[in-house]
């Protein structure tokens, strides 16, 4: 029976702000130094354990990242299913079901979130092929984790031992320091990983079973999908759909579980702790200090954690992040959403990040990726002046095509029509500088976009 890989990427990372926010999110970063994204990680184990290309479920909201991040692995957007906003596992699971059942009846799926790690992917894929050949038909298989130490921050499974897959009899939310105590000393609980391989048919009766509004809603969006530049977006009635855990609407009601055990490294990443766990463990340098190019040297602070970004500087005592609620609970009430995401965006073409803002200028550095190109537009409130840093661009402005170099310029006038094109093998980069009396991203008119954007999508 054939393993359809699927993996669970639809998360904001909240819990890891401001590292982590909602527009690049903790999946699409590389948090551990080694190089890979913690999705590009997961894709290579899903790639490992299976020759079927994974599926993957994320949102529309990151979608160009997504298909940057993807690609270097030879997957493309027809590899991703995208929701038009996150609705948590249990939504995602109903999806992932409904879209293999579609290409093969009596698939097995393999469920991996998107933010784990571990490494040793040759021991993980045995353990997932022999899972897969001895779960019974009608039953759910659990991957679990023999405990490294007394967890607080994992959820814990009880079985009953088998000599083949082990029988689950129950589950432990993250414990207490005294009860998780206990639970490590004991041979028959095992950390509960979030992964599970099923067949897709038996997952599918099971969301029918108990959470059937749930999965006729799903149903609904899933027939509703449509196309959205390469990819495949879900219909507007996934909006309705209530957010509900796989693991509480599901499993813990389900009495056909199995546990399969693994003795190996690893983590779930959601959160500062286990971050920095890992990171220590690891013998990164300065395991708890992040920044994004410029040098921060914390001396002696090794109980502080410390991000610093374009926009924010982040110092915090690692015993008081436990509940990020709090912080950005603060950020909204004083009117500082905006730091809940990132200032560099992403776009089909490549992406921007803003250096410097007044109220009457803007300066910008575009990334424009290989071959790519942004729509021919134009904009009625501002001018813009574009200086070559690296790389040749091709300017079209009206029905002139200007070829630019490295240390070149050139102005584009309020309403005139232009596009920026790097025809070449390497990325080109450009410094924008807008004035004018409006600047912002609604400011444009589109007519011509090979992404297939709205005239007035970003």
């Amino acid at each position: 029976m054939a393993i359809y890989p699927v993996i669970l990427a639809g998360g904001n990372g909240s819990r890891l702000w401001p590292l982590s926010r909602q527009n690049h999110p903790k999946q699409f970063l590389d948090l551990l130094g080694g190089g890979d994204t913690l999705l590009q990680s997961t894709i290579k184990r899903a790639q490992f354990c299976s020759d079927i290309e994974p599926l993957i479920i994320a949102s529309k909201a990151h979608r160009f990242l997504l298909q940057h991040q993807i690609e270097p692995l030879g997957l493309s957007s027809k590899n991703a299913l995208l929701e038009p906003c996150s609705k948590n596992t249990a939504a995602a699971v109903a999806l992932a079901c409904l879209c293999t059942l579609q290409r093969d009846p009596d698939a097995m799926l393999l469920c991996l979130p998107a933010d784990h790690y571990l490494p040793d992917v040759e021991a993980f894929s045995n353990v997932i092929t022999k899972m897969a050949s001895s779960l019974p038909e009608s039953s759910i298989g659990l991957l679990g984790i023999n405990p490294e130490y007394a967890a607080t921050q994992y959820g814990y499974i009880q079985f009953t031992p088998n000599e083949t897959l082990n029988t689950v009899t129950g589950f432990i939310e993250k414990p207490e320091a005294s009860l998780a105590d206990v639970l490590f000393a004991r041979t028959d609980v095992a950390w509960n990983s979030g992964i599970v391989i099923a067949r897709a048919q038996t997952l599918y009766e099971a969301l029918n079973v108990h959470a059937p509004l749930l999965l006729s809603k799903v149903e609904m969006a899933f027939s509703e999908r449509h196309s959205l530049y390469d990819f495949e977006l879900v219909g507007d009635a996934y909006v309705d759909i209530e957010a509900l855990s796989f693991d509480k609407s599901v499993l813990e009601k389900s009495n056909n579980l199995r546990v399969g055990l693994i003795r190996q490294q690893w983590d779930d990443l959601g959160s500062w702790s286990s971050l920095l766990a890992r990171r220590k463990a690891l013998g990164l340098t300065d395991f708890n200090v992040f920044s994004d190019d410029k040098f921060v040297l914390a001396f002696g602070a090794n109980e502080i954690v410390v991000v610093l970004n374009d926009d924010v500087l982040f110092i915090a005592d690692q015993d008081t992040l436990s509940d990020m609620t709090a912080i950005s609970d603060y950020l909204i009430r004083h009117d500082l959403q905006h730091l809940l995401n990132r200032i560099d965006v992403h776009r089909p073409w490549g992406q921007f990040k803003v250096l410097a803002q007044e109220e009457h200028f803007i300066v910008k550095r575009l990334i424009v990726y290989p071959h790519e190109q942004i729509s021919l537009q134009s904009h009625q409130h501002r001018r813009e002046h574009w200086v070559v840093t690296k790389g040749i661009a091709e300017v079209q402005i009206d029905n002139l095509v200007h070829t630019i170099s490295e240390g070149g310029a050139i102005s584009i006038e309020q309403n005139q029509k232009h596009r920026l094109r790097n025809s070449r093998d390497v990325a080109l980069e450009i410094i924008e500088v807008q004035t004018g009396s409006r600047l912002d991203e609604e400011d444009i008119v589109r007519y011509d976009d090979q992404y297939q954007r709205h005239l007035t999508e970003k």
